[in-house]
Parts: C-alpha cells; structure tokens; sequence
C-alpha cells in the first residue's frame, strides 16, 4: 500500500499568528538543464573573455571594430543571462517561501531568491483565497515557449484589489486546501477573505 503523503509545508502557530515555510519543489529536469546550459556558458564566457584584453586595448586606442563591438555586447547580455540562470538555479536547489500572516497582514518571502523583495498585504483587502494548481511545463523540444520555468505558479492564490496574488509555488492542490482550511479554522483567515 502507498504511504500517506504528508506534504513539504511546515505550519507554526505563533503567539502572533502563523509561520509557514514551503520548500521549493526541486524538478531535476529543470536543475541538470540549467546546470549544463551554466556549464557552456562558463565555456563561452572563457572563450570570449580571453579576447576581451585585446578589444579593450582596441577600444582605448580608438580601433573599435566591429568584431571588438560584438564581443563586449555579448560579454555584457551573457553575463547579464548567465547571472539570472545562477539566481534561478539556487532558487531551485534551496529556495524556500516564507509566509507569515496574524490577524491584520499576511507577508510573503523568498528566502534565497536574491532579487525578490518581501510584500505585505493588508489582510481586509485580500479576498477571494483559492486553490489553482498550475504544474511547470518544461519541454526540451516540446512547443512550450512561455517560459513557465521563470513564472510565479502559485498554487494558494487571492485577489488584492485589481492582481491576483500567488504564493506555494508547485504545491499539490490537496496540501494547499490543507493550508487555507488550517488557517480558516484558526481564525486567521475570515469568510470575507474567501468572498
């Protein structure tokens, strides 16, 4: 027989409402792509880097070429590239969500995402809280090209006034009932945040 899943999420109750921490949900298709494309970039980048000298010495004197002009253009979007394939790797590895919520506000965190700020919404406008699940579509060689491996697919969502928020990145719909039923029931979560 199957064991009972018990989800990735961990709840604490606080004296000042509810932590909850949600471990990034690590799709290794995702992880050995991202490793191997970083590993042919550090390739390209060495070999592109190793003219580099001799372009800025150009550059200096004048002589910019056009074959100086393209290794500094693409030495600047590679980099640019490679640095947003590093941040999503390690948010892949160890990335986590940090949801704090009390009675007036609930918070939203990444820990080890290194370009996402925390946000905190007022909880009186957050309504309609609801469960979508949307699974991450990375296709090698598929027809998928809308870079879902780079958006926000929350499971637990709410409306906040005009944006529809999304938070539980990956989660399974039933872990992520569990969540806004624990939070329902412990008063944290009104009917009106539900309507």
């Amino acid at each position: 027989m199957e064991r009972t899943y018990n989800g990735t999420s961990i709840l604490d109750e606080t004296p000042t409402g509810y932590h909850i921490t949600i471990p990034v949900k690590k799709h290794l298709p995702v992880i050995i792509f991202l490793t191997l494309w970083l590993v042919g970039w550090l390739m390209a980048i060495n070999f592109f880097g190793s003219s580099f000298g001799n372009d800025f010495h150009n550059i200096i004197n004048g002589k910019l070429g056009f074959d100086s002009l393209f290794t500094m253009v693409w030495l600047v979007f590679g980099g640019a590239a490679g640095l947003f394939v590093i941040k999503t790797l390690v948010w892949y590895l160890i990335g986590q969500e940090i949801i704090m919520i009390d009675h007036q506000q609930i918070s939203i965190a990444r820990k080890n995402d290194v370009f996402f700020r925390p946000r905190i919404y007022d909880l009186t406008e957050a309504k309609r809280f609801h469960v979508k699940e949307e699974h991450l579509e990375f296709s090698f060689l598929g027809q998928r090209n809308d870079l879902s491996l780079f958006r926000n697919r929350g499971s637990i969502r709410f409306e906040y006034g005009l944006r529809t928020i999304k938070f539980a990145n990956d989660m399974d719909q039933a872990e992520a009932n569990h969540i806004l039923e624990t939070l329902r029931s412990s008063g944290y979560l009104t009917a009106a945040n539900f309507d």
